[in-house]
């Protein structure tokens, strides 16, 4: 029997169970916002990872590397830190979801 997805509601909007176009919808969302703002999980070492390569093999210099990583931090510290947080928690209750629906495995 598959489970669904509920959002839990406040004193003004109901509890919703999401249907799985609904749940499918919020995969891609979050995975847009990842991708938009850097706000993945790995985000941070994979820039991290690309600027150390690209200064290694000479693609650019350890001061224009520093200067990538710089950037790119200012731009994910300008996400609004209640966009940040609303990412973890909806990534957090759908990787529950998907563990408990038998998706992903533990």
């Amino acid at each position: 029997m598959p489970t669904h997805l509920t959002l839990s509601g406040d004193d003004n909007t109901p509890a919703m169970p999401m249907t799985d176009a609904e749940v499918n919808h919020l995969r891609r969302l979050l995975a847009w916002l990842e991708c938009e703002y850097s706000l993945g999980e790995h985000a941070a070492l994979g820039c991290l990872k690309a600027a150390t390569a690209m200064v290694a093999h000479g693609f650019t210099t350890p001061e224009q590397g520093s200067a990538l990583l710089h950037e790119k931090a200012k731009q994910i510290n300008q996400v609004p830190a209640y966009v940040r947080q609303a990412h973890k928690m909806l990534t957090k209750a759908l990787r529950e979801h998907e563990r408990k629906s038998g998706i992903v495995g533990d």
